[in-house]
């Protein structure tokens, strides 16, 4: 790896000998030591010749894809590997980032509305302000496979608590908090036919990685125990569903997001509820959105069986 460093301490030195001595070193050679760094240093290695970002004749990958490949196949365990499956239009480097963002803990990266303000601890949230919705969401996208998380409620004065998945969208790019939201953040209560104009911008940011799924937002409601879902179309409802329950007070809600199954099972305070909605299907993120004050934090556990 020093060898390779070497060669691109400078555009002068890499003038002189670069040929000469990438032959010395030899393919298998530079993919090894290539393998030792991480997605962010594949990447930028794949952007400072042809020789490591572009596949060479013969070759079915550049040398920095396939160092990320070795490294995914070396690093991702067997439950890992189920949960990234590769997208067509993905490069080796790509999914490797989506790996190292898998093996760290969960936090909350975007937070929309006055309610919610940055924490010490970006796994935590708390809500201080009006009494209106604001939301908070995860940045980890989950495309494939079994997804266990918990959030556990403290200091709640109400109930009016919604948690569950939502599409990988920007509830601010275009999207105006007054104008647009009226002050109140749920992408789970939103529908053409009371927002329009925050239902036409999040469904502008559709790709096809959303898939054939119509449940673009699913929560669990903690003041009720119901389902609430909605298309941000003409398609939103909330509905009561087998072993349903609510929390009372502080505690913890799990999830169990299963993608192969299509499912998004409820544990309440350890205890499975049973499946609350089916029918999901594409890329999710976990998201709260909360009313009234309250602190609540994410993190993520082991799928149960």
């Amino acid at each position: 790896m020093n060898q390779i460093m070497m060669l691109n301490r400078d555009n002068k030195r890499a003038r002189l000998l670069p040929s000469a001595a990438l032959d010395v070193l030899g393919t298998d050679l530079i993919v090894r030591c290539a393998s030792y760094l991480d997605a962010d240093g594949l990447a930028q290695l794949g952007r400072t010749s042809a020789r490591f970002g572009i596949p060479q004749a013969g070759q079915q990958r550049s040398l920095a894809n396939e160092a990320a490949r070795q490294r995914f196949g070396q690093s991702a365990t067997g439950d890992e590997g189920s949960r990234l499956p590769k997208y067509d239009d993905e490069s080796d480097v790509g999914l490797l980032r989506a790996l190292e963002q898998l093996k760290q803990p969960l936090c909350f990266n975007e937070l929309v509305g006055d309610g919610f303000s940055p924490q010490e601890h970006p796994a935590s949230v708390t809500h201080t302000g009006p009494n209106a919705w604001s939301a908070a969401v995860s940045g980890h996208v989950m495309r494939g496979g079994r997804h266990f998380v918990e959030f556990t409620i403290n200091d709640a004065l109400s109930s009016f608590i919604h948690m569950g998945v939502v599409r990988l969208v920007s509830l601010t790019d275009g999207i105006d908090l007054d104008a647009d939201w009226e002050g109140s953040v749920n992408p789970a209560c939103v529908s053409s036919g009371n927002k329009r104009a925050v239902t036409e911008k999040l469904r502008s940011q559709r790709t096809a990685r959303w898939g054939e799924s119509n449940v673009h937002c699913c929560t669990y409601s903690c003041c009720s125990g119901r389902c609430f879902w909605t298309d941000w179309d003409d398609g939103k409802g909330s509905s009561d569903w087998q072993g349903q329950e609510r929390l009372e007070g502080c505690g913890t809600i799990g999830f169990l997001l299963d993608l192969d199954e299509g499912t998004l099972s409820v544990f309440v305070n350890g205890r499975h509820l049973g499946v609350m909605k089916e029918g999901l299907g594409g890329e999710y993120c976990w998201f709260v959105a909360a009313r009234f004050s309250c602190t609540i934090s994410i993190s993520r556990g082991h799928a149960p069986n």
